[in-house]
């Protein structure tokens, strides 16, 4: 059954990307490699923050991931969103939609749910991500995802989530404190901005290292 193993890297973005727009649905995508029989997550590519259904200009944006993707020896591997709603935690039916746009690119991709209302106080928990798995022609939530309980699969869960290291919760709990999110910046931003750096954001990688 696929395992998937979120880095640091990839959480703290993927927060960070939901704390600089907390009255807006955001999407990014997540990027790894396959090491050692495990799907490893390595980073995360924000997207939008200001569109919400399939338009020419995700189409560029992935084209634009997949590119960067490939030439780095990197897998798309998986969708978050993180919705206007923060009691929300489930796919809506477009984020349905997107998620199901990256399974064809790579069938072992997950999706995930950031959880905006609990993502400050994650450190003395769980991570605040809701993993789904593409199951029966349908993106299904993986019931204790992250959890030790869940750790080894099942047929209710058929893939397993777990984080690098327990550092990523308080990583990504400091840098929001600090307000580093107003270091991210999504494909949306690099539209009216060229010059800003979404594919990599590496000030902000190297802020994420040194927390």
């Amino acid at each position: 059954m696929p395992e998937y193993v979120v880095s640091s890297q990839a959480y703290a973005k993927a927060i960070l990307h939901c704390a600089k727009y907390p009255w807006a649905a955001v999407q990014g995508l997540f990027l790894g490699e396959k090491k050692e029989g495990k799907f490893r997550l390595t980073d995360a590519v924000p997207l939008s923050h200001n569109w919400t259904q399939l338009t020419p200009m995700f189409d560029v944006a992935l084209q634009q991931v997949q590119l960067y993707a490939k030439s780095n020896n990197l897998l798309v591997l998986g969708y978050y969103v993180a919705n206007e709603d923060p009691e929300s935690v489930q796919l809506s039916a477009s984020s349905a939609l997107f998620a199901k746009t990256i399974l064809s690119i790579n069938s072992d991709a997950a999706a995930f749910v950031i959880d905006a209302k609990n993502f400050k106080t994650s450190q003395a928990g769980q991570p605040a991500l809701v993993a789904f798995s593409y199951v029966d022609s349908q993106w299904k939530e993986q019931t204790g995802a992250f959890s030790g309980s869940a750790s080894k699969g099942s047929a209710k869960n058929p893939a397993t989530f777990s984080l690098e290291n327990n550092q990523a919760l308080t990583t990504a709990r400091i840098l929001v404190e600090e307000r580093a999110e107003v270091g991210i910046y999504d494909f949306d931003e690099h539209l009216e901005n060229v010059s800003l750096d979404w594919l990599q954001n590496n000030v902000l990688n190297e802020r994420i290292r040194t927390a």
